[in-house]
């Protein structure tokens, strides 16, 4: 029988083992010169502060994307003007001019909206309005189009989702049946919910734009968030934020300023059908002395005549231009040239047509 023995301990060659004592000689040495040349450590260790020591250059690392902003061009009527060309306009980003790389004339762009319907006890009078206007606004933007989509919100104290997104128009409408008023207010809660849960993970391919249409008196008061948070929740959202007002003639909503706030800073535009009707002066008293009603809130009491027909027409148009602007405006996009560690960062687009006006954010939040 042949014995084999073992050696794989004693197998490598002798030279080998002479080459790799040398190099860890040779990286030992290496190692003593770097800290002898750099000696950083024990410099503040003796001299107890940053003393000799070289300065480094802070970093930053940017991530830039192309950053695309929406918007919407007006005459001085309130028409939208929709015949503008990319060399028409100019975009700003923290006031230095962008070279735009992408631009969509007024388009049917993919959307997805929500409609948030305050059903506190505050807009108890005016609840069939904020249903009828939410009802003719679906059926003016959606049209059983994949690429439009909307869901429906409604909220008091807390929001609840009624009718999730959907392009059908019959959806809304069937969801609004039964709605009562009832409870506190908390708004700003549920814009940021709408935002944050809903619109942020909007389904559907591509990069629609994303939209939420208020119906609301503006009053608030249990919401847990400030309205600087929740400026900030929907421009980091990508959220631009319309309001159909349910104020009436006369009346000054504490939340009046809320509301306006809230559509100035994400491009959007307060809307207020029941403001400046003809008849609305002599329905509520302030130019007649004589009341219809003991109350004046009777203006929102269904019926026929004057201004239940002012208010229609009112209503129409102003629904009319919510859905025109939703479904028709432009589209710049850019790489800006000017990368920085800002948070948030302000936008203009300016144009070389006279006599008109853009509607667009005040800025946008970089990527955290």
């Amino acid at each position: 029988m042949r014995r084999f023995t073992d050696t794989s301990r004693n197998s490598t060659p002798w030279n080998s083992r002479v080459i790799l004592a040398l190099c860890v000689s040779v990286l030992v040495l290496s190692v003593a010169l770097l800290a002898t040349q750099n000696p950083q450590s024990s410099s503040k260790g003796e001299q107890g502060g940053d003393a000799g020591v070289e300065q480094v250059p802070e970093t930053f690392r940017i991530k830039v994307e192309e950053v695309q902003i929406p918007f919407s061009v007006f005459d001085k009527k309130g028409s939208m003007v929709l015949d503008l060309k990319k060399e028409d306009f100019e975009i700003y980003d923290d006031g230095v001019k962008q070279e735009i790389r992408y631009f969509s004339a007024p388009a049917n762009l993919p959307l997805r909206f929500g409609l948030l319907i305050d059903t506190s006890s505050s807009t108890r009078p005016r609840l069939k309005f904020e249903k009828e206007a939410a009802m003719q606004l679906g059926y003016y933007v959606l049209d059983n189009n994949k690429d439009q989509q909307g869901f429906l919100m409604v909220f008091d104290r807390t929001p609840e989702v009624i009718q999730d997104f959907t392009s059908n128009a019959d959806d809304l409408t069937h969801a609004l049946d039964g709605l009562e008023a009832a409870g506190g207010t908390a708004l700003l809660d549920a814009i940021i919910e709408a935002c944050e849960k809903n619109l942020k993970n909007s389904p559907g391919p591509g990069l629609p734009r994303r939209v939420l249409v208020v119906f609301s008196d503006g009053d608030d008061n249990l919401s847990k968030h400030s309205l600087e948070q929740t400026v900030e929740v929907a421009l980091r959202t990508e959220v631009r934020i319309f309001v159909v007002s349910a104020n009436g003639y006369g009346q000054r909503s504490p939340g009046e300023e809320t509301l306006k706030r809230l559509v100035e800073e994400t491009g959007g535009r307060l809307y207020s059908p029941l403001e400046n009707l003809p008849s609305a002066a002599f329905a509520t008293g302030y130019e007649s002395k004589h009341q219809l009603y003991e109350s004046q809130n009777s203006v929102y009491v269904p019926g026929s005549g004057a201004y239940t027909s002012e208010l229609a027409v009112s209503m129409t148009k102003a629904l009319e231009s919510i859905g025109n602007e939703l479904t028709h405006q432009y589209a710049i996009g850019y790489i800006p040239k000017n990368p920085s560690p800002k948070k948030f960062r302000s936008v203009e687009v300016r144009t070389r047509r006279k006599g008109v006006e853009i509607r667009v954010k005040k800025g946008y939040y970089t990527a955290p």
